[in-house]
């Protein structure tokens, strides 16, 4: 089962709270037995001295009378009568008077005859005696031995009741600190919850941006991915209705002209009349088909955000392309051709997309040979002039393009005044959206003085 990032997020703090408790807890555990058994080993001592410096004057009297064998004092002073009522902890508390002998010289009601020592010095020991474990502490003042001692019991008991009310605070506090942290954790996630609701009461057309202002950060990387996503569908959706509207525009004025001339050919009486007819619609198809396939290439294009590259050799392209289009040239008369500066050393080897780039160099030279006169000149040259770069360049000698218009050339069916010759318009704005693809641009320069035509020049980057 997925969890959600809100019960994720309280299991993990739950987690690490009640690890971290659990340590703090054992802490205090081992540090209150410490100081538990400090504090009661001291008042074992002091309980001691104490009690010797009360009974000082009988034990010294005790130990003069050499007539009086019974040297046992009675403690009813010290201790509680039979039934009398007392602490729930007295039968766990007792101390004892000897003398070397080992003669009992004063004892409360609940003591146990602890084991004499065989060292005369102050000290702490342990004794099992009936199953009770005592801790007791020893003391010697002449020729009497001072014992007073309690059972572990009093200890563990309060060590257990330090931990346990300590624990039973914790847990009363857990759900408390749960509920807390889940209506915390809930008002964190109020913004991804409102972002979450604009989207959904969106429409297919409304790609504006989110709002950032009110949003934490950490939200705020996935927004502005979102609005990033929004502009490129906005983009996208944009160039579609372009498209749809540029290519309705564009192929009705053909359609319209094939709807003439089939009706001229429907209606000719005379043979060479119909002729001229089926001749004028069979040209229309083909201008027709042709803008048809670059709409749809022009529509991929700009509908990709990248292209598959590999290494491409411009040189090979250039060299096709000069082939498929030879005819085309030699049918105006014009010298078309290759240069390639220095010549046969060019670096002409870049990482790109081979198909691609193959449509700009086409779609170049193609638009060169229309434009150019009869018998005029197309020529194609590569150039190292930076080691890093290769330069393509086609340069032709037909009327050129005014620097006026240069700048809405690369647009859509943008023609300038050249309607008279067959083109859709669609040539150059395909060649630049495949310069954009490999990270450059094609720019139009001014021919050399006293000369006419028009200088398109890229430039690639070299592998």
């Amino acid at each position: 089962m997925t969890l959600s990032i809100r019960r994720r997020l309280l299991l993990i703090l739950l987690s690490v709270i009640c690890g971290l408790w659990g340590t703090v807890t054992w802490r205090v555990y081992l540090k209150t037995q410490h100081e538990v058994e400090e504090l009661f080993d001291a008042h074992l001592a002091q309980s001691a001295k104490v009690l010797f410096g009360l009974l000082q004057h009988e034990v010294t009297e005790n130990e003069n009378d050499e007539d009086d064998r019974e040297t046992n004092i009675e403690l009813d002073d010290f201790g509680s009568e039979p039934g009398t009522p007392g602490h729930r902890y007295e039968h766990k508390i007792a101390f004892l008077i000897r003398n070397q002998q080992g003669q009992i010289l004063a004892r409360s009601n609940t003591a146990p005859l602890f084991p004499l020592p065989s060292i005369a010095t102050e000290h702490f020991s342990d004794y099992t005696i009936n199953q009770h474990l005592w801790r007791v502490f020893t003391i010697k003042q002449g020729q009497v031995f001072i014992q007073t001692g309690e059972r572990y019991d009093i200890r563990n008991e309060l060590i257990q009741e330090i931990v346990s009310s300590t624990l039973s605070i914790l847990i009363i506090a857990l759900p408390l600190l749960a509920l807390l942290i889940w209506i915390g954790i809930g008002r964190s996630f109020q913004p991804l919850q409102r972002v979450a609701t604009e989207i959904a009461s969106r429409t297919s057309d409304q790609l504006q941006p989110l709002e950032t202002k009110t949003i934490p950060l950490e939200i705020t990387v996935i927004i502005n991915a979102l609005n990033s996503l929004f502009t490129r569908l906005k983009q996208a959706f944009d160039n579609e209705r372009r498209f749809t509207s540029d290519a309705a525009h564009e192929l009705r004025t053909p359609l319209a002209g094939l709807k003439t001339q089939a009706q001229v050919a429907y209606r000719a009486i005379d043979p060479q009349q119909r002729q001229q007819a089926l001749q004028q619609i069979i040209h229309g198809v083909d201008r027709a088909t042709l803008m048809v396939s670059q709409l749809l290439t022009l529509a991929r294009l700009e509908a990709s955000q990248g292209l598959t590259k590999t290494e491409v050799n411009l040189h090979d392209l250039a060299s096709q392309v000069i082939t498929e289009l030879t005819p085309q040239a030699l049918a105006k008369a014009i010298d078309l051709g290759l240069e390639e500066e220095p010549p046969g050393g060019a670096v002409t080897t870049l990482l790109g997309n081979p198909e691609a780039l193959y449509l700009l160099i086409r779609n170049l030279v193609d638009n060169a040979i229309r434009y150019t006169p009869q018998e005029g000149q197309v020529t194609v040259s590569l150039e190292n002039l930076v080691p890093s770069k290769v330069t393509l360049r086609v340069i032709d000698t037909g009327p050129g393009i005014p620097l006026a218009q240069r700048t809405r050339i690369f647009e859509r069916f943008y023609r300038g005044d050249n309607q008279n010759i067959p083109g859709s318009g669609l040539g150059l704005s395909i060649a630049q959206q495949i310069a954009k693809l490999h990270q450059t641009e094609i720019q139009l320069e001014e021919v050399p003085p006293l000369l006419s035509g028009l200088r398109a020049r890229v430039e690639f980057t070299v592998t």
